[in-house]
């Protein structure tokens, strides 16, 4: 066999790689900036993909049990989902939208508790001695309102932007649609068209396998949360537990969410009252850690095969690059990288091996 190299131009390895790390930064800069520009297109194509990925299992389990035919398995699966989807919208809807608006009403008498209370240990540290607590005190009350004020703009907004767009969700529902029949055989032809049989073969596998696992296991995680933390919050006769149950379940569907969820919802319920915000803060995070380590299998680690550390890495640099979008879109493609360069890497040691 004669002498191969891993690029045609007899490039050594190292300058290689070393040449292919700027192209790289180059370029996500450009995909981050063709993201921006046309972020409401991508952000519907990435949600009808998961949607489509999702309903692929019981199309899948149709075909498979009853001998459905494809399109009568796609149909039957669609309307069931658009039928599920408008009864929970027209029932969860008007009853959050109910809770959000009592939240808000009763927020600011909760600031102004909280305000008062630091006013007394601000009067207390002063009068012992310990600290001039005036101007701290004061940076940290305007901070407060200051972020709660923000918090309080995006929820809503957020909400209606996102889910209340009616041609925004039929586009969704059309597009997802389109991906039931034809995405796989798409992106099937896209990678090899562009790239060899081999590589497309094994880029396609590690995508659809990555996201389908990805989107599985949050979408256990975020309903048994959600199940879970509202008798929960029933339980030890929280505020608002449907409002907060949904948002801690809604937020587990994102890694590390659920815990940051917690930690808002505890901070929000201190404000009116200290020790319910402590009793919430360590009876659901006791829970939430209860149910992330007794799943099977146990969440992102062993699914995608990275570490926590980068785990968290690949959310934060989502959340920077693409917002939402890159939050939920973040691991399944840092493990499906991470696959890539492994396979690759074996396959180049292998060829390297059987070089005479």
């Amino acid at each position: 066999m004669s002498n191969q190299n891993t690029n045609h131009f007899n490039i050594p390895p190292w300058l290689f790689r070393g040449l292919a790390f700027p192209l790289i930064v180059l370029n996500i800069w450009v995909f981050v900036f063709v993201f921006n520009a046309f972020q409401g297109i991508f952000s519907s194509f990435i949600l009808a993909g998961f949607i489509s990925l999702f309903l692929n299992h019981p199309i899948s389990f149709l075909r498979r049990r009853f001998q459905f035919s494809k399109r009568n398995a796609i149909l039957l699966v669609f309307l069931g989902f658009i039928l599920v989807f408008l009864g929970i919208a027209l029932i969860l809807i008007p009853i959050i939208v109910v809770k959000f608006s009592e939240l808000l009403n009763i927020l600011p008498n909760w600031i102004d508790l909280a305000t008062l209370r630091l006013n007394n240990l601000s009067e207390w540290a002063n009068d012992s001695n310990i600290i001039d607590t005036e101007q701290i005190l004061a940076n940290l009350t305007q901070n407060l309102q200051n972020q709660l004020r923000a918090l309080i703009k995006f929820i809503p907004g957020f909400v209606f932007g996102t889910l209340g767009n009616v041609l925004n969700i039929f586009f969704i529902f059309v597009l997802t649609i389109f991906f039931l029949f034809y995405g796989k055989s798409l992106l099937k032809n896209s990678l090899q068209s562009w790239l060899s049989y081999e590589i497309g073969e094994t880029i396609q596998n590690t995508l659809y396998r990555n996201f389908n696992s990805y989107l599985l296991n949050q979408l256990i995680l975020a309903s048994v949360l959600t199940v879970t933390m509202i008798p929960t919050l029933l339980l030890i006769k929280a505020p608002f537990p449907l409002l907060f149950g949904l948002t801690i379940g809604i937020m587990g569907f994102i890694p590390f969410g659920a815990v940051i969820s917690i930690l808002g919802i505890s901070f929000i319920l201190c404000l009116g009252n200290f020790w319910i915000g402590l009793r919430v803060l360590i009876i659901l995070l006791v829970v939430d850690q209860m149910i992330e380590n007794t799943l099977p299998p146990r969440l992102l680690g062993k699914l995608t095969g990275l570490n926590p550390i980068v785990i968290l890495l690949s959310v934060m640099v989502g959340a920077t690059l693409g917002d939402f979008i890159g939050l939920i879109t973040a691991v399944p493609i840092a493990a499906t990288l991470k696959s890539l360069i492994v396979t690759f890497s074996e396959s180049e040691s292998e060829q390297i091996e059987q070089i005479p």
